[in-house]
């Protein structure tokens, strides 16, 4: 039987994957965002296309967050998670200042299950 609590593993792994360079996130959202004069964003996972608010489409971003939520919907049934259990799952991104090339991110997932909990990842 799967535990609730174990959401907080997910919303860590979620985190992780997302700054790693195998979501394909990075460089992507970094360019998308200091052409948009922002700093940081916060993107659902859960609805049709996720994309961060107020930012100009770019193409290999549009398919890496698509990509990301196939990723998260497996992350959720891996654990034992029906997608019903959850109603929002948000990725936090903030690429640090100093890295010019976009190459890092700095990541938090928040999940909310369907009972109100929240689990947070913290920033990793």
């Amino acid at each position: 039987m799967t535990k609730m609590a174990d959401l907080a593993g997910v919303a860590h792994n979620i985190a992780h994957h997302s700054a790693s360079g195998l979501s394909f996130i990075s460089p992507h959202l970094a360019q998308a965002l200091r052409a948009a004069g922002e700093e940081t964003t916060a993107i659902e996972l859960l609805v049709q296309n996720p994309y961060p608010p107020k930012i100009a489409e770019l193409q290999p971003l549009r398919l890496s967050l698509a990509s990301l939520k196939v990723t998260v919907q497996g992350m959720l049934q891996k654990h034992g998670f029906n997608p019903n259990e959850v109603s929002s799952i948000v990725l936090h991104a903030t690429p640090p200042p100093w890295n010019r090339d976009g190459s890092v991110l700095h990541t938090r997932a928040v999940i909310t299950a369907k009972n109100g909990r929240i689990y947070d990842s913290g920033w990793l």
